[in-house]
């Protein structure tokens, strides 16, 4: 079986699940037959497992025009620390650690062009 090259697009919200995962390193959005598009996707070729995820159709994040979990009110919520602890376990990522990076770089990036503006 030949290794499939994965292009990460960095600046692509997209990619990033609601819930700080990065899609394009699922083993489902990499595969040759039938990829899944990743949780931002359309809902084809996802599986049920992605269909019915908790996260992805969260009321919560619907409804207060959430594009990441850490903007909730409710963060981190239950569904979200079971997550966590189970890809900490088994692949030594943190769904909740990727998040508080993603709203730091959000937080510099903002006071970034904050500074600019104020020197302009």
């Amino acid at each position: 079986m030949r290794a499939k090259v994965v292009q990460i697009q960095a600046n692509d919200p997209q990619i990033i699940a609601p819930c700080g995962l990065n899609c394009s390193l699922c083993r489902a959005y990499i595969r040759e037959r039938n990829p899944c598009p990743g949780c931002r996707g359309s809902e084809i070729n996802k599986s049920n497992a992605c269909l019915t995820c908790a996260i992805k159709n969260c009321k919560e994040l619907a409804a207060g025009g959430h594009q990441f979990c850490s903007s909730c009110d409710k963060f981190p919520c239950a569904e979200l620390l079971h997550l966590d602890a189970r890809y900490k376990a088994k692949y030594g990522v943190s769904a909740i650690g990727n998040l508080q990076h993603i709203e730091l770089a959000r937080l510099v990036i903002e006071s970034s062009i904050i500074h600019d503006i104020t020197r302009a």
